[in-house]
Parts: structure tokens; sequence; C-alpha cells
């Protein structure tokens, strides 16, 4: 049983969590009113699954008294959960998995591993066939004008393409939003849990933050740039480390041979600042 001192703490650093998340759930139009129905069907399915007994749901009863909700909209909450369907969002954007194919997939590499200048169309190994072999929702076309106007590709030779980022930023409010809760909120919140669960079998995942003293503005501008740059070179020697491309794993989940359980490895990299 938590102290109402650790229960006091607990709900301060929930409420500096909550915040800044309020704040950009407004700005792209999400309510309260979404935002704590959503809430609601997370409470409801993290004590009903991991709260049973022999590996079955928790009773209505005891969820209904761990969440605080009554029996009735519990009831109501896992009927609508089942009648759901729910679509994960894509752990990447298109986009970004094009660039990542193109920098990582052996077939739109030279010797060296870099990436390969390709032609638009035609013969062999193009820019065509890497975004066929990626997506085929989004015409190549389509992907030309988002990568060329978010500058992550260049024309050269007028036929041709070459990459000059290896990742993509989106640059719209909602996408950003969408990206940063999945790869960011999402990976860090479930790291958290997996940490601080007292049941894990194993070791923590790696968790470690950094952070250094109050500093001027022109202290602030120097170490922002210095970090910036590291990250940048740490974010691609790790995405080396990770194996295959996004087009060999589209079908993963049919994939595992023998009952295998697929796991998607990752790690998140970020830089804030706070005054306090």
């Amino acid at each position: 049983m938590k102290t109402d001192i650790t229960q006091e703490r607990i709900r301060k650093v929930l409420m500096g969590v909550l915040l800044p998340l309020a704040r950009t759930l407004l700005r792209c139009g999400v309510s309260y009113t979404e935002f704590a129905s959503i809430s609601k069907r997370a409470f409801v399915e993290a004590a009903s699954a991991d709260y049973g007994v022999r590996n079955r749901p928790t009773n209505i009863a005891r969820v209904a008294v761990m969440t605080g909700l009554s029996r009735k909209e519990v009831s109501r909450i896992r009927r609508e959960s089942r009648k759901a369907v729910t679509k994960l969002v894509p752990a990447v954007t298109i986009p970004a998995a094009v660039l990542n194919e193109w920098h990582k997939n052996p077939r739109f590499t030279d010797r060296s591993g870099s990436p390969r200048l390709l032609a638009y169309s035609g013969r062999g190994d193009t820019f065509t066939s890497l975004v066929t072999g990626v997506t085929s929702d989004i015409p190549p076309g389509a992907m030309r004008r988002e990568l060329m106007r978010a500058g992550a590709i260049r024309a050269v030779e007028r036929t041709k393409l070459f990459p000059v980022k290896r990742h993509f930023v989106p640059d719209a409010v909602d996408e950003k939003l969408i990206v940063g809760l999945e790869l960011g909120v999402r990976r860090l919140a479930e790291t958290i849990s997996f940490n601080t669960d007292p049941e894990k079998l194993g070791a923590n995942r790696f968790q470690r933050f950094v952070e250094g003293p109050l500093s001027n503005a022109q202290e602030i501008k120097r170490i922002r740039a210095l970090i910036h740059q590291r990250l940048s070179s740490f974010a691609m020697e790790i995405d080396d480390l990770m194996p295959g491309g996004y087009a060999s794993s589209k079908n993963e989940k049919t994939s595992a041979r023998g009952g295998d359980v697929l796991v998607r490895p990752g790690v998140g990299i970020y830089y804030y600042e706070g005054s306090d």
C-alpha cells in the first residue's frame, strides 16, 4: 500500500505530465470529454488484463473497485471495447519508412552501405520500386513531391533522386502529435510501466536521464547545438544496428514460426528544457 506522501508525489508528477499533454491535445482539437472517455477505457482494459486469476480477465466487481467506476459503467466499456476494432498507428510514418528503406535495404545502397542515386522509374531498382515496396497506398509521384517539399530528397540530372536526409520529420501539427505520442510518450510510458512492475521477469530495460544545472541563454544555445549534433549521430548509429528494413517486415505478424512472439526493438531520444 502506497503511503499518503508517495500518493501525493505521484499526483504532482502526474499533473506535470498531463499539463503539456493537455496543451498539445487542445491545440489539435481533442477535448477533455474525448480524453476522459479514452482514459476510462484504458483504466478498464488495464485492470481487466493485469489483475485476473489464471490468465482470465478480472471480474467486473474488482475492476469497479480498482478504477472507481460503477459496475454498470465497467460492463458498458467492456462491451464497447469488444465491438471496437482497434487499428494501431504505424510505428513510423510512410515517408520515414521510405527513407529508412533507402538507407538500409541492400537493393538501394552501394557497397559501402550508403544510399544510391536512383532513377525515378524504369528497369531495375528505382525510386518507384522503392516506394511500391513500402506502400501500395501512396503513388510514387505523391511520395516524391512530399519528400522534396520536406527537403528530404533532391533531384539530380532531372530524372534521378538522392536522399539528403535520413529521417523524415512531419511539419503538420496533427501528424507531429501522432508520431510524438506513439514513438515518444507511449514508448516511454511502456518502459516505465515495465521497469516498475514488481512481478516482471528479467532485468530492467535501459532508461536513463541526464540533466544539467540552470544556465543562461547563451550557454543553453551552445549546449542545445552540441546535443543536437551528438544525438543525431547517435540516432543514426542505433538505426544501423536495427535488423532488416520496413518492407521486409510488413508481414511480420504472419512470419513467426513455432509460436514465436515477435517483438519490435526501439530507442527513444529527445532533448528538453525546463525551468524546474
